[in-house]
């Protein structure tokens, strides 16, 4: 083990995990309304922009992902990530232009979106370097804090956005990166918190892309994710818009909305930590994917807004899974790798991103943003089926090697 130490480490790492979360809540419910109705872009501009960001950050994760397991220091990582966050949001809010967007999600954000794997890759290992038996609870509970930025900041967001300037939401999350990277700059001024586990050593004559070799079920899982994703994706870009357009709501609404689904996801995830003890991992998400296409197609049909809050408790149990049950699902991935493995949940989140921001710009060019959401649940539903079909044999209670 290595030395004792001297700063409050798990409140560091809470606090972190809060200004992540506030750096996806501040923005991503908005995102669409920034660069589309705001901004002026097309919807396939905004696609377009979208996925170079998602192609462009799947090789950039990957590579952060390989290069902290061979590092001593993975906070370093973490700092250069939160760093892109300060230029890439503080670029939109300080030039509010197409241009600054473009730049900014297509080209920064592809380093800046890795912050959020890194944070959970350092997580893992210096939990499971000081205590393993409490590495997963650690994991969880610091995702949790995570939620609760959720639940806090799009309300708050919304209002502000209304009352001031929509461009305010990426001047939070600009600080909030600002924040983390002085989180992480403090941690480093500690030798105790640079931690690491060793890789294993490939065998000889095996090639680099051996370390990249799957199961077939942890493969279909992994692909299975990504279309669930994406068709949370899907929902996140459209939902906002339908809000507003179809529904009559505020951008006050669209962050109620994030806020109170949030706030059921929270509650959401105790349960989860509790069944992922009587179900598979495989199975808690594949359950997941069909509570959201359930949830996506019921919004679809809705003609005013009050209803939608009363179906946000199917959102928060499938979200949960997704954003929860996820986390430890992806670290398992690549034995031994903690780092490469936790850069899947980055490499998931772009993939679905790249498919979800295309079907957006597609599916929603001529205003129809009931068609989109309709699809949206389609795409859930076949995510969820891939999970189960290409984990048949892993469906249901946990086997004792499981346990093991």
């Amino acid at each position: 083990m290595a030395g004792t130490s001297h700063v409050p480490v798990t409140a560091l790492l809470g606090l972190n995990m809060f200004f992540s979360g506030v750096t996806y809540a501040a923005t991503m419910p908005y995102a669409s309304l920034v660069g589309v109705d705001t901004l002026g872009l097309t919807p396939g501009w905004f696609a377009s922009i979208m996925s170079l960001g998602a192609v462009i950050g799947t090789f950039v994760s990957l590579g952060l992902g390989f290069l902290s397991d061979k590092l001593r220091d993975r906070r370093l990582l973490v700092l250069i990530t939160a760093a892109a966050g300060v230029l890439a949001h503080g670029l939109i809010y300080a030039f509010p232009a197409q241009w600054s967007f473009a730049v900014a999600m297509g080209l920064i954000m592809p380093l800046a979106g890795a912050c959020y794997g890194q944070c959970f890759g350092y997580i893992r290992v210096f939990y499971v370097t000081r205590d393993p038996k409490r590495a997963d609870f650690m994991v969880t509970a610091l995702r949790t804090v995570f939620t609760l930025a959720w639940i806090v900041v799009p309300p708050v967001a919304g209002w502000v956005a209304g009352q001031f300037s929509i461009f305010y939401v990426y001047l939070a999350s600009s600080l909030s990166y600002g924040a983390i990277a002085l989180i992480f700059a403090a941690l480093m001024t500690n030798e105790a918190t640079a931690v690491q586990i060793n890789a294993p050593k490939r065998a000889e004559g095996a090639s680099l892309l051996s370390t990249f070799a799957l199961p077939f079920g942890t493969l279909a899982g992994l692909v299975g994710l990504i279309v669930m994703t994406a068709a949370m994706r899907i929902l996140t870009f459209t939902i906002a818009l339908f809000i507003v357009s179809d529904l009559g709501g505020s951008v006050g609404d669209v962050g109620f909305y994030a806020g109170i689904t949030a706030a059921v996801e929270a509650p959401c995830m105790l349960l989860l930590a509790y069944l992922t003890t009587k179900l598979t991992k495989e199975t808690l998400l594949a359950l997941a994917g069909v509570v959201m296409a359930v949830f996506i197609c019921m919004v679809s049909i809705l003609t005013e807004i009050s209803a939608l809050y009363w179906l946000l408790i199917l959102n928060g149990l499938g979200t949960a899974a997704l954003m929860s049950v996820n986390i430890a699902y992806v670290q398992d991935a690549i034995k031994g790798r903690v780092g490469l493995s936790t850069s899947l949940m980055d490499v998931v989140a772009i993939a679905a991103n790249l498919l979800g921001a295309t079907a957006f710009g597609l599916l929603t060019t001529g205003g129809d943003y009931r068609f989109a959401l309709m699809v949206g649940a389609i795409v859930s539903l076949l995510g969820a089926a891939i999970m189960a079909f290409g984990n048949l044999s892993r469906l249901g209670a946990p086997r004792p090697v499981e346990a093991a």
